[in-house]
Order: structure tokens, then C-alpha cells, then sequence
């Protein structure tokens, strides 16, 4: 009995780690759209502060983190999804 609820406990922490990596992974790939593209949007943030190569460097920095965290949560999922099938 301690067992079963020690793997759902287990269960339930792997999701919410999943949920977690993609959510902030497409949270932080928004972000790295948002400054790459910035100069291309009509904004009165843009007026005050004009988009700068430093802005589109940090863009891009924002894509790879963003993409590694969603390729993180993906992998996760089809190890634990392998190992579910294997016991």
C-alpha cells in the first residue's frame, strides 16, 4: 500500500516538473520572440528606449534557454514514459 501511494507521489511530481519545464520554456521562447522582433512592432516603448543589437542578442540567448527547457520537458517525458513501459 505505501508502495503504490509512493509511486503516484512519484507520478505527480514528474508531472508537475513537465508542466513546469514546458510552461516556462514557452513563456521564455515568448520572450526571445518578443525582443528579436521588437523593432518590427509599433510601440511607445520603442520611442523612449529604440531597439539595439544588445536586444536581439538577448532574443536569441531567450530562444535557445526557452527551446533547451522544452526539449528538457519532452525528454523527460519519453524517459519516463519508457520506463513505465518496461516495468
Amino acid at each position: 500500500m505505501a508502495i503504490n501511494f509512493q509511486k503516484e507521489r512519484d507520478k505527480q511530481q514528474k508531472r508537475l516538473l513537465l508542466l513546469r519545464d514546458v510552461s516556462m520554456g514557452i513563456v521564455i521562447l515568448g520572450a526571445g520572440f518578443f525582443f528579436l522582433l521588437r523593432s518590427w512592432l509599433v510601440l511607445d516603448f520603442n520611442q523612449r528606449y529604440p531597439p539595439d543589437q544588445l536586444d536581439k542578442l538577448f532574443g536569441v540567448v531567450c530562444l535557445l534557454y526557452g527551446g533547451w527547457r522544452v526539449y528538457r520537458g519532452y525528454l523527460h517525458t519519453r524517459s519516463s514514459s519508457i520506463s513505465s513501459h518496461e516495468q
